[in-house]
């Protein structure tokens, strides 16, 4: 297959998930909102299918046998999405939008925080032993995760996420009609989202540039954008906390599809065998993180002095980029 037809599915692929995960998301929403089972149960699942582009990436990336591209895919999404976070933030400037945050969106982002710790243990140092081939790091990933998300869930209300619902939004449709567009819908973003992966694997071979720095940069954006435009649709209704909340709850799932993809890595430690170049990722993210917390607790923030941090995190995502090239 000839180099120009590997970057034009490369592309093709890209805007297609971001299409195809964007109908995932809202035929995922009319699924929960006609269907009986426990609202638990359905959020986990649609949960899950909002976050297939980056797992179906992650895992064809393991298939292909290439970790950079599954770890550098994950952790650059975390950084993508932050940086996304901070451009709304620049955008609402007028409403202030991380002032509105409450404590579940900080708790979110001290549980990415330590996550992110725990990644970034497992790509610099030697860890001793595992179980079998799974490394300790991704094992005690998936504890940190759920004993985090239910202190989470114990300690908040949830009053950011609570959206009284109003009339039936998808009236038009029957339950069976929305139920098959989900379930099209997940199936077209596994295979689309395997078609991303496996270019963008190419795309590396054929230029020279490391698959740590494609899947973090180029992979994780293409995989990303359906969350920026969940997180945009919730603020521009000026449901701050549900949009902040969400994009941190997501990171920490990205984290915890980190763990998976090295459950079924087979040839060894998932961390280990990727680049170092994930590290820069990983510690720049935590700046993030950090930078959104104090934005988050500060009180009245001036206007002239406000949006500090969010144009810190913007610089800094392009000066990440440029050192992440670097270390092809």
């Amino acid at each position: 297959m000839s180099d120009w037809i590997i970057f034009a599915l490369f592309f093709i692929s890209g805007i297609l998930t971001f299409f195809i995960a964007s109908r995932l998301a809202i035929f995922g929403d009319a699924v929960k909102e006609k269907t009986r089972a426990s609202s638990a149960f359905m959020g986990a699942i649609i949960g899950i299918a909002i976050s297939l582009p980056e797992l179906t990436s992650s895992v064809t990336a393991i298939v292909i046998d290439s970790p950079d591209l599954a770890v550098g895919n994950l952790i650059g999404s975390n950084l993508f999405n932050i940086m996304g976070l901070a451009i709304f933030d620049i955008v609402y400037r007028r409403y202030q939008i991380l002032t509105h945050a409450t404590v579940e969106s900080k708790l979110y982002g001290w549980l990415v925080i330590l996550m992110t710790l725990i990644v970034i243990a497992g790509l610099s140092l030697t860890l001793p032993t595992h179980i079998f081939h799974i490394s300790y790091t991704s094992i005690v990933i998936v504890v940190l995760y759920f004993i985090g998300s239910k202190f989470i869930n114990d300690r908040t209300e949830y009053q950011g996420r609570k959206v009284k619902q109003q009339n039936e939004r998808y009236k038009d449709f029957s339950y069976k009609q929305v139920l098959w567009r989900f379930i099209l819908y997940a199936f077209l973003i596994m295979v689309i989202g395997s078609v991303l992966t496996i270019t963008a694997e190419r795309i590396s071979v054929i230029t020279g540039i490391g698959a740590s720095f494609i899947g973090a940069f180029l992979v994780a954006i293409s995989t990303s954008l359906p969350d920026a435009v969940s997180v945009g649709t919730a603020l521009k209704l000026r449901n701050f906390n549900l949009g902040i909340s969400s994009l941190l709850g997501s990171n920490a799932f990205n984290l915890m599809i980190l763990a998976i993809t090295d459950f079924i890595y087979f040839k060894g430690n998932l961390l280990q065998e990727s680049s170092p170049a994930n590290m820069i990722t990983g510690v720049t993210s935590i700046v993030f993180i950090l930078l959104i917390i104090y934005s988050i607790t500060r009180k009245n923030a001036r206007a002239w002095n406000y949006l500090i941090p969010s144009f810190l995190i913007i610089v800094s995502y392009f000066i990440t980029t440029y050192l992440a090239f670097q270390m092809k």
